[in-house]
């Protein structure tokens, strides 16, 4: 090897050490910024008209794979009236089962044919154990929630009618889990100190 192929592998390996170095200090320290929401469950499809808010104990099982949830959404069927408000409960278990009410959200002024995401402080939950979003509206004659006529969400099911009674369908819905993202200040001087290390070795 050439002393110019040396020297050109020893600046690799010197600007790799030196993110290695950065991100460590970020993890270690919590150099974070604002919170994130990312989805964690998603069952997409819409295109059933699955159950209308004059139904009640309306309800979708889910496992989460995060250690913590902090919101959830539902998709509403393209037709019907918007308007008043849909509130979203998570529970640990069916409410006429025992479940308790870990918390809940509210979306005020939703459309038919889009999404309604709430949002709540960060909760901390099993992974991968069975919990309960319940839909509640207080316009429940006509808005209604779209799915999927078959089971395509393994790992729960679509509930409602007095009762909670399991339906072979799913809800279009999400849950959300949260992370914490880098301050752009930090990106920046992570990106900075790079750069100058990257002239120092070409100079040298």
């Amino acid at each position: 090897m050439n002393a110019a192929k040396q020297q050109e592998k020893e600046t690799r390996n010197t600007i790799n050490k030196f993110y290695k170095i950065i991100l460590g200090v970020v993890s270690a320290f919590g150099i974070v910024g604002a919170d994130a929401q990312i989805i964690d469950q998603n069952q997409p499809i819409n295109t059933g008209d699955i159950a209308g808010f004059y139904e009640t104990d309306l309800a979708q099982s889910f496992k989460q794979t995060a250690g913590d949830i902090d919101g959830a959404g539902i998709y509403l069927y393209p037709e019907g009236t918007g308007g008043g408000q849909i509130t979203i409960s998570l529970y640990d278990a069916l409410p006429n089962q025992g479940g308790s009410l870990l918390t809940s959200g509210t979306f005020s002024n939703p459309q038919p044919g889009n999404w309604v995401d709430v949002f709540w402080n960060d909760l901390a939950i099993t992974p991968n154990t069975t919990y309960y979003l319940v839909f509640t509206s207080n316009q429940d004659d006509t808005l209604r929630i779209a799915g999927s006529s078959s089971l395509s969400y393994p790992n729960g099911q679509a509930y409602a009618n007095p009762g909670y009674n399991p339906y072979n369908d799913d809800y279009a819905f999400r849950t959300y889990h949260e992370v914490l993202a880098p301050e752009p200040s930090t990106l920046a001087l992570v990106g900075i100190g790079a750069a100058a290390l990257l002239g120092f070795c070409r100079r040298k």
